[in-house]
Protein backbone atom coordinates (compact mmCIF):
# COMPACT_ATOMS: atom_id res chain seq x y z
CA UNK A 1 0.00 0.00 0.00
CA UNK A 2 1.12 3.29 -0.52
CA UNK A 3 2.23 5.95 2.15
CA UNK A 4 0.55 8.71 0.52
CA UNK A 5 -3.06 6.48 0.51
CA UNK A 6 -2.32 5.87 4.27
CA UNK A 7 -1.35 9.91 4.96
CA UNK A 8 -4.78 10.51 3.26
CA UNK A 9 -6.97 8.02 5.29
CA UNK A 10 -5.13 9.24 8.81
CA UNK A 11 -6.57 12.57 7.40
CA UNK A 12 -9.83 11.79 6.69
CA UNK A 13 -10.10 10.01 9.97
CA UNK A 14 -8.60 13.21 11.46
CA UNK A 15 -11.15 15.44 9.95
CA UNK A 16 -14.32 13.14 11.20
CA UNK A 17 -13.31 12.43 14.46
CA UNK A 18 -12.67 16.69 15.23
CA UNK A 19 -15.94 17.35 13.13
CA UNK A 20 -17.69 14.47 15.25
CA UNK A 21 -16.11 16.74 18.82
CA UNK A 22 -17.09 19.69 17.39
CA UNK A 23 -20.87 18.48 16.57
CA UNK A 24 -20.96 17.41 19.76
CA UNK A 25 -20.30 20.64 21.66
CA UNK A 26 -17.02 20.04 22.62
CA UNK A 27 -15.65 22.81 21.19
CA UNK A 28 -17.87 24.84 23.33
CA UNK A 29 -16.23 27.00 26.24
CA UNK A 30 -17.60 26.42 29.62
CA UNK A 31 -18.22 29.36 32.11
CA UNK A 32 -17.20 29.78 35.71
CA UNK A 33 -18.31 32.33 38.41
CA UNK A 34 -17.85 32.05 42.25
CA UNK A 35 -21.45 32.18 43.48
CA UNK A 36 -23.71 31.66 46.57
CA UNK A 37 -26.76 29.64 45.60
CA UNK A 38 -30.26 30.67 46.56
CA UNK A 39 -32.11 28.18 46.28
CA UNK A 40 -32.77 24.91 47.80
CA UNK A 41 -31.79 22.03 45.08
CA UNK A 42 -34.19 18.97 45.59
CA UNK A 43 -32.92 15.86 44.14
CA UNK A 44 -34.53 12.46 44.13
CA UNK A 45 -32.12 9.56 43.95
CA UNK A 46 -30.17 6.75 45.20
CA UNK A 47 -27.60 6.73 47.53
CA UNK A 48 -24.37 5.04 46.61
CA UNK A 49 -21.17 4.00 48.33
CA UNK A 50 -18.53 2.06 46.63
CA UNK A 51 -16.32 1.43 43.48
CA UNK A 52 -16.54 3.43 40.20
CA UNK A 53 -16.39 0.08 38.82
CA UNK A 54 -18.55 -1.80 41.22
CA UNK A 55 -21.75 -3.87 39.81
CA UNK A 56 -24.13 -1.19 41.64
CA UNK A 57 -23.03 1.85 40.33
CA UNK A 58 -23.58 1.98 36.55
CA UNK A 59 -27.59 0.37 36.84
CA UNK A 60 -28.27 3.77 39.48
CA UNK A 61 -27.61 5.98 36.53
CA UNK A 62 -29.53 3.73 33.68
CA UNK A 63 -32.70 3.67 36.53
CA UNK A 64 -32.20 7.63 36.60
CA UNK A 65 -32.22 7.98 33.24
CA UNK A 66 -35.52 5.32 32.81
CA UNK A 67 -37.35 7.44 35.61
CA UNK A 68 -36.71 10.81 33.24
CA UNK A 69 -37.49 9.19 30.49
CA UNK A 70 -41.01 7.87 31.84
CA UNK A 71 -41.98 11.22 32.61
CA UNK A 72 -43.27 10.77 36.18
CA UNK A 73 -41.12 13.80 37.69
CA UNK A 74 -42.46 16.75 35.15
CA UNK A 75 -39.22 19.56 35.34
CA UNK A 76 -36.54 16.78 36.76
CA UNK A 77 -33.52 16.64 35.08
CA UNK A 78 -30.43 14.06 35.82
CA UNK A 79 -28.54 15.46 38.96
CA UNK A 80 -25.43 13.36 40.88
CA UNK A 81 -24.26 15.23 44.08
CA UNK A 82 -20.70 13.38 45.13
CA UNK A 83 -19.29 13.34 48.47
CA UNK A 84 -15.94 13.31 46.95
CA UNK A 85 -14.45 14.33 44.09
CA UNK A 86 -15.27 11.87 41.07
CA UNK A 87 -12.92 12.60 39.33
CA UNK A 88 -9.79 12.44 41.71
CA UNK A 89 -11.78 9.13 43.72
CA UNK A 90 -10.47 6.39 42.25
CA UNK A 91 -11.29 3.66 44.73
CA UNK A 92 -14.42 4.74 46.47
CA UNK A 93 -17.18 7.15 45.35
CA UNK A 94 -19.50 8.88 47.83
CA UNK A 95 -22.85 9.90 45.44
CA UNK A 96 -26.06 10.47 45.46
CA UNK A 97 -27.45 9.19 41.77
CA UNK A 98 -30.80 10.24 40.77
CA UNK A 99 -32.29 13.44 39.42
CA UNK A 100 -33.18 17.14 39.79
CA UNK A 101 -36.46 17.38 40.90
CA UNK A 102 -38.67 20.93 41.33
CA UNK A 103 -40.26 19.74 44.75
CA UNK A 104 -40.58 16.93 46.92
CA UNK A 105 -44.64 16.71 46.94
CA UNK A 106 -44.87 13.80 44.68
CA UNK A 107 -44.54 10.49 45.40
CA UNK A 108 -41.35 8.66 44.10
CA UNK A 109 -40.94 5.50 42.06
CA UNK A 110 -39.73 2.60 43.78
CA UNK A 111 -36.50 2.83 45.24
CA UNK A 112 -36.12 6.47 45.31
CA UNK A 113 -35.78 8.89 48.35
CA UNK A 114 -35.44 12.84 48.46
CA UNK A 115 -32.23 14.73 49.12
CA UNK A 116 -32.11 18.29 49.94
CA UNK A 117 -28.94 20.47 48.84
CA UNK A 118 -30.01 23.86 50.75
CA UNK A 119 -29.59 27.26 50.14
CA UNK A 120 -26.76 29.10 50.75
CA UNK A 121 -23.65 27.29 49.60
CA UNK A 122 -20.74 28.36 48.28
CA UNK A 123 -19.84 27.33 44.68
CA UNK A 124 -17.73 26.92 42.22
CA UNK A 125 -20.48 26.71 39.38
CA UNK A 126 -19.41 26.03 35.63
CA UNK A 127 -21.53 25.79 32.97
CA UNK A 128 -21.96 24.69 29.54
CA UNK A 129 -24.86 25.19 26.81
CA UNK A 130 -25.29 22.92 23.97
CA UNK A 131 -22.91 20.33 24.80
CA UNK A 132 -23.47 16.66 25.08
CA UNK A 133 -23.62 14.95 28.25
CA UNK A 134 -21.20 12.09 26.94
CA UNK A 135 -18.83 15.36 26.60
CA UNK A 136 -20.07 18.11 29.35
CA UNK A 137 -18.14 16.78 32.49
CA UNK A 138 -14.73 16.49 30.97
CA UNK A 139 -15.24 20.18 30.28
CA UNK A 140 -16.92 21.33 33.04
CA UNK A 141 -15.04 19.45 36.31
CA UNK A 142 -11.26 21.05 34.65
CA UNK A 143 -13.12 24.56 34.52
CA UNK A 144 -14.39 24.83 37.87
CA UNK A 145 -11.13 23.31 39.06
CA UNK A 146 -8.73 25.24 37.99
CA UNK A 147 -11.12 28.57 38.92
CA UNK A 148 -10.77 26.60 42.45
CA UNK A 149 -6.71 26.77 42.50
CA UNK A 150 -6.75 29.96 40.56
CA UNK A 151 -8.72 32.18 42.75
CA UNK A 152 -6.93 30.14 45.89
CA UNK A 153 -10.05 28.71 47.37
CA UNK A 154 -10.13 25.57 49.18
CA UNK A 155 -12.64 23.07 47.71
CA UNK A 156 -14.77 20.83 50.24
CA UNK A 157 -16.37 17.83 49.34
CA UNK A 158 -19.68 18.45 47.67
CA UNK A 159 -19.85 17.98 43.83
CA UNK A 160 -23.17 18.70 42.16
CA UNK A 161 -23.87 17.72 38.08
CA UNK A 162 -26.77 18.38 36.05
CA UNK A 163 -27.34 18.03 32.73
CA UNK A 164 -30.92 19.89 32.01
CA UNK A 165 -33.03 19.74 28.98
CA UNK A 166 -31.51 21.31 25.51
CA UNK A 167 -27.84 20.06 26.41
CA UNK A 168 -27.49 22.24 29.43
CA UNK A 169 -24.63 21.14 31.78
CA UNK A 170 -23.49 22.25 34.94
CA UNK A 171 -21.25 21.43 37.88
CA UNK A 172 -21.07 22.99 41.44
CA UNK A 173 -17.70 22.38 43.24
CA UNK A 174 -18.29 23.29 46.87
CA UNK A 175 -15.45 26.02 47.96
CA UNK A 176 -14.79 27.13 51.87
Amino acid sequence: MNTRYIFLAVILLSGLAVGAYAWLGGLRPATVALETTTAPVFLAGQAYAGSAQGDGFGPLFRRAKQVLDQGRLPGAALANLYYNNPEAAHDTVRAFIGLAVADTLRPLPAGLRYRLVPAGQRVVAARVDGVSYLLSPNKLYPAALDAVKDQKLTPRNFYLERFGPGETAEVWVGVK
